[in-house]
């Protein structure tokens, strides 16, 4: 078996070997309700009398931090009077929040060899942990609250062997892209990286990767535990874990192998991503006039360091407004210290909050019918971050930044 089969066969009952096609019962390690679910009647107005586990529970905001209007404020009013009646310990309001992902990370939820259930898309991020996890709808996250279980269709799982090492004008964001075009959209199926190209990613960088991979529609994707992982563990004090590693003989649907030192600087262009993937120096100097660094994909602190070296003694093109969302409260106050807001401030840009900010087009950022706009989140589809008339193209938070001060699509400031 490969490593998910593996960790889904860890958390069944009474099941020696799992396969594609078969339909799983399993056990979750951990639950995580966003402040998105506020948005669901059914579950603010009827929910689960009481969880199966409070302390397998947490709760966290980051999609409307701070609420952008009444209605979302009065319905997250019910989310903290759940928090507290079901007495939910792990509980991450404004001032202490950020993107449910990177929290869950940063708090030492996604220990390797678990399964997380998140009522947030990009659920799929865990996989960076060589933990797996999907986003649920509300009423499934209900019966999982409820009972501790859920189930999962088993898909066929690809098998990406990263090689080599990322150069230095490219980005995790642009393994991604190299990614996307050689598998295309793989609906039902899942991923596990391999390749030794896998040791020179950080673990922003594979977070990165792995939670693009909603993109792909894939189901799952995991990476392997190593030394950079157990190091990243070690230092938030997390020992209690199961690492998962697939068996010699396990079965991979097809096999994609991506050059990371072949990667270069590209962009998704506007609506789409899979067959819509170009580099950047195609683009033609293509203006822009609005630019966002943030988001489960791009929030993190070494993506708040590039653009903030990048500003550095340049300016922010007076065509252009950038937008920088930290992706969590200790990633803000990081960034704080070392420098790197005062430097995108200075610079003429505007540092938020931590929330999931203009990704989702709810505020810090929603964009106009006029508005072109280059970003390092998660989607472009239209209407994604606002207008349905606004065209978005997405790159990674270097890209964004040196577009930033060219007001348009550039891979380098020397061009």
């Amino acid at each position: 078996m490969n490593i998910i089969e593996k960790i889904l066969k860890n958390h069944s009952e009474n099941i020696k070997e799992v396969s594609p096609g078969d339909i799983i019962t399993v056990n979750v390690d951990r639950a995580i309700i966003t402040d998105m679910a506020a948005l669901h009647p059914e579950f603010i107005n009827n929910p689960p009398l009481r969880p199966f586990d409070s302390d397998k529970i947490a709760i966290i905001f980051d999609h409307f931090v701070p609420p952008p209007n009444i209605e979302i404020s009065n319905r997250i009013n019910k989310l903290r009077k759940l928090a507290n009646l079901w007495n939910i310990k792990d509980f991450y309001d404004s001032g202490s929040s950020g993107i449910s992902h990177v929290i869950a990370a940063e708090k030492g939820f996604l220990k390797p060899g678990s399964l997380i259930a998140n009522t947030d898309s990009h659920t799929i991020a865990v996989g960076a942990f060589n933990t797996i996890g999907r986003g649920l709808g509300t009423p499934e996250i209900m019966n999982i609250i409820a009972t501790g279980r859920t189930w999962f269709l088993v898909g066929e799982t690809i098998k990406v062997n990263l090689n080599g090492k990322i150069k230095n004008n490219t980005s995790s964001k642009d393994v991604f892209f190299s990614i996307a075009k050689a598998t295309g959209d793989i609906p039902n199926n899942n991923i596990e990286f391999h390749g030794d190209g896998i040791k020179h990613l950080t673990m922003d960088q594979r977070s990165s990767i792995s939670t693009m991979c909603a993109e792909l529609s894939a189901e799952f994707s995991v990476f392997p535990y190593d030394n950079v992982l157990k190091s990243y563990m070690d230092n938030i004090n997390v020992y209690d874990y199961n690492p998962i590693k697939p068996d010699n003989n396990a079965y991979y649907y097809r096999t994609y192998d991506i050059d990371l030192g072949e990667t270069e600087p590209m962009v998704a262009l506007p609506d789409r991503i899979i067959n819509n993937i170009r580099p950047v120096s195609e683009m033609n100097k293509t203006e822009i006039n609005v630019c966002i660094i943030g988001s489960c994909a791009n929030g993190r602190l070494s993506d708040i360091k590039d653009a903030a070296e990048i500003l550095h003694n340049n300016r922010v093109n007076k065509n252009v407004r950038l937008i920088v969302t930290p992706a969590s409260t200790k990633i803000y106050r990081e960034a704080l210290k070392l420098g790197y807001i005062d430097e995108i401030a200075g610079a003429g840009g505007l540092v938020t909050n931590p929330t999931c900010g203009a990704c989702l087009g709810g505020h810090m950022g929603v964009v106009g019918d006029t508005d072109i706009v280059i970003s390092s989140t998660t989607r472009n589809f239209k209407g994604r971050m606002g207008s349905k008339d606004a065209k978005i193209y997405l790159a990674s938070a270097k890209t964004v930044a040196i577009s930033a001060i060219k007001g348009y699509i550039s891979g380098g400031l020397n061009e």
